[in-house]
């Protein structure tokens, strides 16, 4: 079982899940709230970091990440949270809302592309991988524990956290959907963490 920080490092938390997660929706920048299994994974995630000095929460700006760090900064007894636009999930454009049957009726070519060759596809009216994997790399750079003794959570989505874990063990795009990130799953780096480092490795939580 992975170990948990105790004092340093730089933990990616994705949200917990949501009704539209339950019913396999993109949600990408809408704004769906936590349901009840949702909020059950943050209390249980706040349990399992409780031996843990987490000095900072970050959160991006939807509230399915923002009611997960206030969730868990609560249980922590931490400061109002930090938010980071940055740290926004991946912009699905007009596929956001629809389920995978739904995408494939109206767009099957796009969604074959978006399956196969992840890195060539660009959503409708939303972004592409290396779009978001810009904004990524200059938010971990952001938030790198710049000395001992800090411990950090981000608390984002699964497109992001793919998108880190692929910068820090210096992979390419094409491995994207190599990469399975739960909701309420944790990935955790120890200090210091180095994006572009080859050897980079991470621990999953979940």
């Amino acid at each position: 079982m992975p170990i948990f920080p105790t004092s340093t490092g730089l933990g990616l938390v994705r949200h917990g899940a949501t009704g539209w997660t339950q019913a396999r929706r993109y949600q990408g920048r809408a704004d769906p709230s936590l349901c009840a299994a949702g909020l059950a994974e943050m209390d249980l995630l706040s349990e399992r970091l409780r031996a843990t000095n987490i000095t900072q929460i970050v959160s991006s700006p939807l509230q399915r990440s923002v009611q997960s760090a206030a969730r868990l900064a609560a249980a922590a007894r931490l400061a109002p949270l930090t938010i980071d636009p940055d740290l926004i999930e991946l912009d699905y454009g007009d596929w956001e809302g629809m389920t995978q049957e739904e995408v494939k009726a109206a767009w099957p070519q796009a969604l074959r592309q978006w399956k196969r060759t992840p890195e060539t596809h660009k959503f409708p009216g939303g972004e592409t991988l290396a779009d978001a994997q810009h904004r990524v790399r200059n938010c971990l750079a952001r938030w790198l524990p710049p000395s001992r003794y800090r411990c950090i959570l981000l608390v984002t989505h699964s497109a992001w956290i793919r998108l880190a874990y692929l910068e820090a063990a210096g992979l390419p795009l094409t491995r994207f959907r190599e990469i399975a990130v739960p909701t309420g799953a944790l990935i955790w780096h120890p200090h210091p963490f180095i994006p572009t480092s080859p050897s980079t490795e991470f621990s999953i939580c979940e």
